[in-house]
């Protein structure tokens, strides 16, 4: 399931195409955002499926899933 945050207007890429895409099921991405999975295991035992530069990818990970803050 895919989700867009964005109002109609304000959407980035609008046209254009992304360097890369995520494609998660709803339950692993809950587990790597969480911080219960580790991205790049998710990727290798194909949880994760990446579209488009890798290397794109591998440099925009930690801002996607940062890790959890300890309380």
């Amino acid at each position: 399931m895919l989700y867009n945050s964005f109002p109609q207007k304000n959407r980035p890429y609008e046209g254009g195409k992304p360097d890369a895409t995520f494609s998660f099921k709803d339950d692993d991405f809950v587990k790597v955002a969480l911080g219960k999975m580790n991205p790049q295991i998710a990727f290798m035992r194909g949880a994760m499926k990446i579209k488009g530069s890798l290397s794109a990818a591998q440099k925009f990970t930690p801002d996607i899933f940062p890790k959890p803050s300890k309380m």
